[in-house]
């Protein structure tokens, strides 16, 4: 699961990248067929969907996407976690696996998704499996200074059981500047069997806003992040604390890396 932060990627135009290398084809470069990238960070707090996922404690984490030709890719990202501080069994580390193609639909960039969750340290025994999978679809349009972001995720069988999930987001991003830029999400979470759950729940909003300021590979990103749900509610998304659902301030320091060309 990763924040709203990860889940936006840089949206491109095909057709203008097609268009400026056929005006310059005996002059420009060809563009690398293949290229590696990578990120490491640590969060005050690292959020999935607005619901903390490691007891409001740091979570170092990192990722890896290897990029080819015509918009494919295929990424992992890994962090620490913690549903249940009292439970010695629980997930202490999630690893996601996931790939995808940018597609140029009349410059706005598809970004289209399969995305496995997994939890590979977990040892509830008999128990539901917390690994899932989801199908994500992006759909990114700049307009100068502003981006906006929708995306829609489905799931048939969210963790634990969690049955039939749908998500529906968005996002909108504004550059002040060559360094720094604000942006917010506000989304909202459909699980189909958050109602029959003991404290019963119920679907939920999330909303943030916070600003990124970038220097060379690095960024700093401060927000705030919060949902609708409450602390008993917030126990029916497998999340035993009773504040992994509550606002709070979010500090993330990222160091971005370019391994291959």
């Amino acid at each position: 699961m990763r924040n709203s932060t990860k889940l936006l990627m840089s949206a491109v135009s095909l057709a203008g990248v097609f268009a400026t290398t056929a005006a310059f084809a005996d002059d420009a470069p060809a563009a690398p067929a293949w290229s590696l990238a990578g990120y490491v960070d640590v969060q005050s707090d690292y959020k999935f969907r607005g619901i903390s996922q490691n007891d409001r404690q740091p979570s170092p984490q990192g990722s890896l996407t290897l990029s080819g030709p015509d918009g494919f890719y295929i990424s992992t990202w890994a962090s620490t976690i913690d549903f249940d501080p009292s439970n010695s069994g629980n997930p202490y580390v999630e690893v996601d696996i996931y790939g995808g193609k940018h597609t140029d639909l009349w410059g706005v960039d598809w970004n289209f998704m399969p995305y496995y969750y997994a939890y590979p340290a977990e040892k509830y025994g008999a128990g539901p499996n917390a690994d899932y999978f989801e199908l994500i679809n992006q759909f990114t349009k700049a307009f100068g200074p502003v981006s906006f972001t929708a995306t829609y995720a489905w799931s048939n069988n969210l963790a634990f059981n969690g049955g039939t999930g749908n998500y529906l987001a968005g996002l909108a991003s504004y550059t002040i500047n060559d360094w720094l830029s604000i942006s917010g999400n506000l989304g909202h979470q459909w699980a189909q069997n958050a109602k029959y759950a003991v404290p019963r729940s119920s679907d939920y909003t999330y909303a943030d806003i916070g600003v990124t300021a970038t220097y060379k590979g690095f960024a700093l990103d401060l927000r705030y992040s919060g949902t609708d749900l409450s602390g008993a509610a917030c126990g029916s998304f497998y999340m035993a604390t009773t504040h992994a659902c509550a606002g709070n301030f979010i500090g993330t320091l990222t160091y971005n890396v370019a391994l291959f060309p």
